[in-house]
């Protein structure tokens, strides 16, 4: 009857001794698993722990390091604001609005001696007038020629003018100095006969100051007053001298990319002999009016001028230039000039005359 017992115990007994080896041999079995979830199921299973129930894994996303680099530069590039106006010939120009040309307001002041355009700078290698002038002559008997050398009707003409300010925030208000200089040249450089004169060449150094203004409505709204004075003349010796001083005021209103400059000015007057040309107002007029518009990479102008005369003795007198500037090149532009009226040069001031030209041009109307 005893036999179960002592069977139970040896039993148990043995069980006991093999149990350390069984573990043994678990543990290096456990070791060699690889994945950890697999491994530590392992271990319970050799602890005689119950099985937990394996949660999934969630594996971190991860990439081979080219894989970024290739998805940022398979993404298209932003497309930039555009900035630039585009037409025709697809140049791209960039126009300055009234306050910047001018610097009218802090944000667009810049200092003093830089040099900026003022009037367009061009070169037309064609232009051609419809009469020439071979007898100018003013009221002042020194200062007729008759008999000049014949010149031809087609000859090249250029342009260069700039500006900078000399004085900014005078005395601390919103006022500033400007100078400019504008050259004309007529060069007959197709005339190789005569060995391809200089036929005309006109300076104009002038003066003003600048108070910015911002009255009216955004339509078309009064942006600047300036008060200057200039002087232009020729260069030449009598007969051919011309030359006048002038003070003038200048109404700058802008509309848009529109900018209307209103110029009426005074004669400074002369005496006696020492004026080459006492009329030159009533041809040359007393008043302009230009105005002026960026549109697309184009840049147009036309410019009217008047005597503000208009009596028996001095009929009214309307001059008309109009300019147009399309895209080349960058900044580089085809220059149209039409002309009609008088004082197309200085020393013609009371010559009538039509004609057109065409060039290229640097800086321009902006």
């Amino acid at each position: 009857m005893k036999l179960p017992g002592t069977a139970i115990a040896l039993f148990a007994g043995l069980t006991a001794l093999a149990a350390p080896a069984l573990a043994a041999d678990d543990g290096a079995a456990c070791r060699a698993l690889e994945d950890d979830g697999s491994r530590l199921a392992c271990y319970d299973r050799a602890a005689g722990r119950a099985t937990p129930i394996p949660l999934p894994a969630v594996a971190a996303p991860t990439a081979a390091p080219g894989a970024a680099a290739v998805t940022v530069a398979s993404s298209p590039p932003p497309i930039p604001a555009p900035t630039t106006r585009n037409w025709w010939t697809g140049g791209a120009y960039t126009p300055q609005t009234f306050a910047e040309r001018w610097e009218l307001e802090q944000g667009t002041k810049d200092g003093i001696f830089k040099i900026k355009p003022y009037q367009p700078t061009y070169v037309m290698i064609g232009n051609w007038r419809k009469d020439t002038n071979p007898n100018p002559c003013s009221p002042n008997p020194q200062n007729c020629a008759s008999g000049q050398d014949a010149y031809m009707h087609g000859d090249a003409k250029f342009q260069i003018s700039a500006k900078t300010k000399l004085w900014q925030d005078i005395f601390d208000t919103p006022l500033d100095l400007w100078a400019a200089y504008t050259q004309q040249t007529y060069w007959q450089v197709y005339d190789g006969k005569n060995s391809r004169p200089f036929r005309e060449t006109d300076f104009q150094p002038e003066a003003w100051v600048t108070l910015p203004l911002k009255l009216g409505p955004e339509w078309l709204q009064w942006r600047m007053l300036n008060l200057g004075i200039s002087h232009q003349s020729n260069g030449q010796n009598d007969p051919l001298s011309r030359s006048w001083n002038r003070v003038y005021a200048t109404f700058g209103l802008a509309a848009g990319d529109l900018s209307v400059l209103i110029k009426p000015w005074w004669r400074v007057p002369e005496t006696g002999k020492s004026d080459n040309n006492a009329d030159v107002g009533d041809y040359a007029g007393r008043l302009e009016v230009q105005a002026v518009l960026p549109y697309g990479a184009n840049v147009f102008s036309a410019t009217l001028r008047n005597n503000l005369k208009n009596s028996s003795n001095t009929p009214s007198r309307t001059s008309i230039q109009a300019d147009w500037a399309f895209p080349l090149y960058g900044q580089l532009h085809g220059y149209v000039q039409a002309f009609h009226g008088w004082n197309d040069s200085l020393q013609n001031y009371n010559f009538r005359n039509t004609g057109v030209g065409i060039g290229v041009s640097l800086t321009q109307w902006r």
